[in-house]
């Protein structure tokens, strides 16, 4: 029970189902702008094409691992 603090899977899942909507319906967003961009931050694999968001929490240094957890 996260008693408010936090979202929970579920919760999760519809924040960003709706922020990638919003993205995909904007005809000015980055997703519609430049569709072939990929991100140019390091993958735990190397290869730019496989960037996960893991990758980018790791970059921002608030993964678990990061974190000492």
């Amino acid at each position: 029970m996260e008693r408010g603090l936090r979202l929970g899977p579920l919760g999760s899942r519809i924040i960003g189902e709706v922020i990638i909507g919003l993205l995909q319906v904007d005809p000015k967003s980055y997703l519609n702008v430049n569709p072939s961009w990929v991100p140019t931050l390091p993958t735990r694999t190397g290869r730019p094409e496989d960037f996960r968001m893991v990758d980018f929490l790791t970059f921002a240094r608030v993964d678990p691992a990061s974190r000492g957890q």
